[in-house]
Parts: structure tokens; C-alpha cells; sequence
């Protein structure tokens, strides 16, 4: 066969170019295998078929390209119907024939505003990369394929901004495949942040792409959720505009887990909660395997027996009300299990990622501010608001410990909102809740932000009382022109629950830092009056627990019981005559009411109100990593309780569990007389 001197190609275009079937006549194993005999180890001959295949798929895409401009479209159109094959389908294009021709698109990238490229930037875009193998070809044909792949799709969209919209979903939703640090990781933050630099207005369209491509918090593995989080974090690096928006989807996040969770596990006791914890960690299960949401075999098998058992029963053999309650226990141990480990492995990369962006060095150049007041914001407007949440909030309670200023800032925002009246009453309450929590549980916390905290309280409470004791002196008598007994019990006191959540937190905080709010030993007293508390703690207690508001009778009957315990062994002052007083009370109460029908309505109020002001945010955790970190600023009950008796030595939330078991049977007791 005799080739032109002036087009040597051109015989070959009639009969092979014309289709690139001619160089994919190997298979992807045979593909494989000739790459990793590449090197030193290919032939001569078999170097000089893959260069003469390289030069002639170059001349077919170029082939392609100049057809177009002749309105030929159907060597691009074969070229695209390659590149859409399944990577595994023996006829799909080659990965070294592949990045032959993302380098020729590239130089040539002006010819694709072509209307007949549309399909085959398509197709690119499409193309699954992330298939990929890199053990699958030599290290050098791997890298020049991603690294001409990343190229192409921000020369693209430099040159046709069109496309912008479809690069960064590509890019985004793959975030969940991989860690920010892994080679896929780099080339991806590396496209992004390129787009930024030739785009900037496209951080405007970031925070909805990145919000719709968020894997969901129940049906996502533990693994997608950690690459897409931590991949959320490495964008800050380059584009911290992003700040705010990325911080409120990964908090968003952990809060609906933390809601999930708590729903979960609300009917189980603390033993039932440690005993899985346990049981996890004896088991090692910190890994994807029990992440997955997917039954185990032996699972599947009692969801079904259970599924055949109710399907037997007929509506009226199942008791009303009780339909609901048929669900597979076992299922429900994998699913706390689940949870449990999701937000744990969440919070845990949160901790770690902003470990070291608190310190001295990033407070004065702005960036640890600026970074501490974007969580401050997303604390006041979603944490705070959010009901009863038991672990997101140990974000802010670790961070604001790397430094004294931060500590001050935060307990600065809780008191504005706490006695800001402007704020709705349930917000000021929550704030309390926290306030207390934070002060008796930081560690680092100094002397002096626990003493300010506390006379800040003392005064305010002096104030109510001194302005508004007379509203109770009213309120009796109004309730007293009340001929129903529902009325008089109910009516009245829970305008005033902003006080009795203040004093609580003051019981509360004495009870864990009593000993902080002791003056210091080579303090001098002028007069034998002087007291030895802070603040003349001491007088205060003993003149408030005395006032018609009767503080001890409406706050929560477990904090008063160890303030009892607490103060009369530290010589503060007495309550137990009191108490006795509001337990005879409350018994005539109950036996008045027992006559109505309403009795349980007017107990279902009063113990409403009761929890709404047992609230403690920073109990201990029940996630294994984070409470490790936590702990070492943590404060544990058993650390800080004065009792000597051993069985009290447990901590238990705020409390020892011996004195809830006390408690609440001398509650109960209460009642049932």
C-alpha cells in the first residue's frame, strides 16, 4: 500500500481514522496488564505500537475537530458514544487514549463552543473519574490522566462559564468519596479553588450546591458524612467567605443527630445508654461496618418474624394505642448504636479540625475572632433555640476553654440573652439553663469569672426580690378569690419563672464550686461579721430561701435536695425545716385535688414547669471520643462532691445516683399520699 508524501495519514484516514474502533481492539485486562509492564520492562516493540497508537488517536481527535468546522459531526459523535460506555465495558475508551484526548481538548478548547460538542463536554462531565483505579496502571499514566482531567474541567469553565453550575456539583458531590488529603482530595480543592479565583461571584451559588449535596444525616454512612464534613473544612482554607454557610450545614447537621439520638434514647437509663457505649467499645465497632444502617442477617430475620407476627394479628386483637409500640428492639440497639457513632465521629473531627485555630498567634490576626464569633452566632440562632440537645453544644463549651477571652465572651453572650428583655421568656431561660451548666462544668474556668458570674446573680435576684415580692403577697390573694382548686394552684407563679430558673442556677453553680467561693485563706476579715464566702454567699441563701417566693418549693426538687445536703454540711445555711414545710404542703395539695377530675392536669402543669428549669446542658456525654477530649476540661461531680460516703461518688449527670433514687422516691412518695 502506497501512502501519500504529502499526507502520509491519509490512506490510513479512509479505512481506520475514520472510527477510533482500530485502537480499542484490546480489552481493559489486556489495557491493565499492558501498563503495568510498562517502564523498563515494555519491549521495544510493544513502546513503539503504544507511541504509533498515541500519534494516531491524536490525529483522529484532531480529525474530529476539523470535521466540525465542515459541519461533520459524526467522528466527535462516535468519539462521545466512547467516552459514554461504562468504564468496565470492553469497547470504553482507554484511560492513557482518554487523556490523548483531554490534552487535545484542551489546546483546542475554543473549537468546542461548537453546538455538537454539547454532548461530548457532556459526556466528560459525566465521566466517572473516581472509578479509577490508581493499582490499576502505572503511577505516571494514573497521574497524567487526573491531572489532565482536573485541567480540562477548569479550562472549561474559564472558557465557557456556562458550565459552572454543572463543574461545582460534579466537584462538590464528590466530596463524599474521599478525605481532603488524599490525591482525588487535592486535585478536587485544587479545580474549586480555581474556579473561585476565575469566578469570584460563584461563592454566591456555592452555599446551595453545598447544602443540596450534604449527605442526609440517616440514610448517609458515618464515612460520607466525615469526607463531606472534612472536605467542608479544607474549602474554608481557600475561600473563607464560605465560613459561615459551611459552619451552619455542619452544625445543622449535628444537631439533627443530637435530636434524633436524644428521641432514641429518652425511655433509656443511664446504665441501659453506658451498657451500649460499653459494649461498642468492647467490640471495637468504631469502624464503617457498624456505621452502615444496613441489618445483619440475624436482624433481618427478627424483623421479619416480628413483621409475620403483627401481620397475624387482627386491629382488634391489638390493644388501642399500642400499634405504634410493635417495632424490632433489636433494631432499635442498632440504630442508637448508629447514631451514636455518626455524631460522635462528627464531633469529633470538629474538635480536632479547630484545635488549632484558637490560639494566640490566630486571635491577633483575626482569624480565630473571626472564626469563634461565627460559631457564637450559629450557637444563639440554632443550638440555643433547639430543645433539650445533650452534645452539639460541647463545641462551644470546649472552644471557648483554649482561651481566658473566649471564655469571657461566651458567658458574656449567655448573661445579654439571659437578662436581655427584649429576648422571648423561653430563650432567657435556656441561657440560664447554660449559664449555670457551663459555670460549675468548665474547668478553666478562674476564680474570678465564677465569683463576677455569681454576684452578677446575687444582685439580680436581690433586685427581683426587693421590686417584685409584693406581686406575690397579690397573687395570693387573688387565688384565694378563686372558688376552683385548679385555679389556685396553677394560677400565678409561672410568671415568675425567670426567677426561679436564676436562683436554680446560683444552687447549682454553689454546689459544684463551693469551693471556689471560698475567700482566700489570707484574706482579712475587719470584723467577726465579715463572712468567709464570696460575696456573703452564706447571708444571701439564708435570707432568700425565706422569701415569699419560696424559691425551694418551685425549682427542681433534685438540685434542692443536694444544695440541702451541700450547705448544711458547709454551715451555709439550713433548708431542711423549709422543705418539710413545702412536703406537708404539697400532700394537702395533692389530697384536696384527688377529688377532682382535673388533679391530673394541674400535676401535669406543675411538673412541666419543673422540667423546664432541669435543663443542664453540659451533663456528661455519651459519646466515647468526644467525651475523651472533653474531659480534660470537664469538671465530674465526684471531683467537687463534699460527702465522704462512697456511694455518692458516681457521677450521674449533676447529681450522684443514690441521691436521684432519694429524690425521686421521696417524690413519689409525696404523691401517692
Amino acid at each position: 500500500m502506497v501512502m501519500s508524501v504529502h499526507n502520509p495519514l491519509m490512506r490510513k484516514r479512509n479505512s481506520s481514522i475514520s472510527s477510533p474502533n482500530f485502537l480499542e481492539g484490546a480489552t481493559p485486562a489486556k489495557k491493565q496488564r499492558n501498563e503495568k509492564e510498562g517502564g523498563n520492562e515494555m519491549t521495544m516493540e510493544s513502546g513503539q505500537n503504544l507511541n504509533f497508537s498515541s500519534k494516531m488517536y491524536s490525529a483522529y481527535v484532531n480529525t474530529a475537530l476539523e470535521a466540525l468546522e465542515k459541519n461533520e459531526p459524526g467522528q466527535v459523535e462516535a468519539l462521545t458514544s466512547r467516552i459514554n460506555l461504562p468504564i468496565s465495558h470492553s469497547q470504553a475508551i482507554s484511560i492513557p487514549n482518554l487523556s490523548i484526548v483531554l490534552k487535545l481538548l484542551i489546546s483546542n478548547i475554543s473549537r468546542l463552543e461548537n453546538s455538537a460538542c454539547a454532548n461530548l463536554i457532556t459526556g466528560i462531565l459525566r465521566y466517572n473519574w473516581l472509578e479509577i483505579k490508581e493499582t490499576d496502571y502505572s503511577p505516571a499514566t494514573y497521574k497524567d490522566f487526573i491531572d489532565l482531567y482536573a485541567q480540562f474541567l477548569s479550562v472549561l469553565v474559564s472558557s465557557f462559564p456556562k458550565y459552572l453550575n454543572e463543574v461545582l456539583i460534579k466537584v462538590t458531590s464528590e466530596f463524599v468519596f474521599f478525605q481532603e488529603n488524599e490525591h482525588l482530595g487535592i486535585k478536587h480543592h485544587d479545580i474549586l479553588s480555581k474556579l473561585i479565583r476565575f469566578i469570584p461571584t460563584c461563592v454566591n451559588t456555592l452555599p446551595s450546591i453545598l447544602h443540596k449535596n450534604f449527605p442526609h444525616h440517616i440514610s448517609s454512612t458515618t464515612s460520607d458524612l466525615k469526607n463531606y464534613v472534612s472536605n467542608l473544612s479544607q474549602v474554608l482554607v481557600y475561600c473563607p467567605e464560605l465560613q459561615y454557610d459551611v459552619w451552619q450545614l455542619i452544625i445543622e447537621c449535628c444537631i439533627k443527630l443530637d435530636v434524633e439520638l436524644q428521641n432514641e434514647i429518652d425511655d433509656l437509663d443511664d446504665d441501659e445508654i453506658e451498657e451500649l457505649i460499653n459494649e461498642e467499645s468492647d467490640n471495637e465497632v468504631n469502624d464503617e461496618r457498624l456505621s452502615s444502617i444496613e441489618p445483619t442477617e440475624k436482624n433481618s430475620d427478627q424483623t421479619e418474624k416480628i413483621s409475620i407476627d403483627s401481620d397475624n394479628l387482627s386491629e382488634d386483637e391489638i390493644p388501642e394505642g399500642e400499634i405504634e409500640y410493635l417495632i424490632n428492639p433489636v433494631s432499635s440497639t442498632g440504630n442508637i448504636k448508629n447514631l451514636i457513632f455518626k455524631l460522635d465521629s462528627l464531633l469529633f473531627l470538629v474538635l480536632n479540625k479547630t484545635s488549632d485555630l484558637f490560639t494566640v498567634e490566630k486571635l491577633n490576626d483575626g482569624s480565630g475572632v473571626f472564626l469563634f464569633n461565627t460559631l457564637t452566632s450559629l450557637f444563639k440562632s440554632h443550638i440555643l433555640p433547639t430543645h433539650f440537645t445533650k452534645s452539639i453544644q460541647f463545641v462551644h463549651f470546649h472552644i471557648s476553654q483554649y482561651q481566658p477571652e473566649l471564655m469571657d465572651s461566651y458567658l458574656v453572650l449567655l448573661i445579654d440573652i439571659a437578662f436581655n428583655v427584649d429576648e422571648i421568656l423561653e430563650k432567657r431561660l435556656k441561657a440560664m439553663q447554660y449559664l449555670s451548666s457551663y459555670i460549675a462544668r468548665a474547668k478553666k474556668l478562674s476564680k474570678n469569672q465564677i465569683v463576677f458570674v455569681v454576684s452578677y446573680l446575687i444582685g439580680w435576684l436581690n433586685k427581683y426580690v426587693d421590686e417584685r415580692e409584693c406581686e406575690v403577697l397579690d397573687n395570693i390573694k387573688e387565688k384565694s378569690r378563686h372558688k376552683d382548686v385548679e385555679t389556685r394552684q396553677s394560677a400565678g407563679m409561672e410568671r415568675f419563672k425567670l426567677f426561679y430558673a436564676a436562683f436554680q442556677a446560683l444552687l447549682y453553680i454553689f454546689c459544684f464550686r463551693h469551693n471556689s467561693l471560698f475567700k482566700e485563706a489570707d484574706s482579712v476579715y475587719t470584723e467577726p461579721s465579715d463572712s468567709e464566702w464570696e460575696c456573703e454567699i452564706d447571708k444571701f441563701f439564708q435570707r432568700m430561701i425565706l422569701v415569699k417566693f419560696n424559691p425551694l418549693k418551685y425549682c427542681d426538687e433534685t438540685v434542692v435536695f443536694i444544695f440541702a445536703k451541700i450547705s448544711t454540711k458547709l454551715n451555709v445555711c439550713y433548708c431542711y425545716s423549709i422543705l418539710e414545710h413545702n412536703k406537708r404542703e404539697r400532700m394537702l395539695q395533692n389530697d384536696t385535688s384527688s377529688m377532682l377530675p382535673s388533679s391530673t392536669t394541674n400535676f401535669r402543669q406543675k411538673q412541666e414547669f419543673l422540667d423546664l428549669e432541669a435543663y443542664f446542658p453540659f451533663d456528661p456525654l455519651v459519646l466515647p471520643q468526644c467525651k475523651e477530649i472533653v474531659g480534660r476540661n470537664y469538671i465530674e461531680w465526684s471531683s467537687v462532691d463534699p460527702s465522704n460516703d462512697e456511694d455518692d461518688e458516681d457521677d450521674s449527670g449533676s447529681h450522684s445516683d443514690e441521691e436521684v433514687s432519694e429524690s425521686d422516691e421521696e417524690s413519689s412518695s409525696d404523691e401517692n399520699e
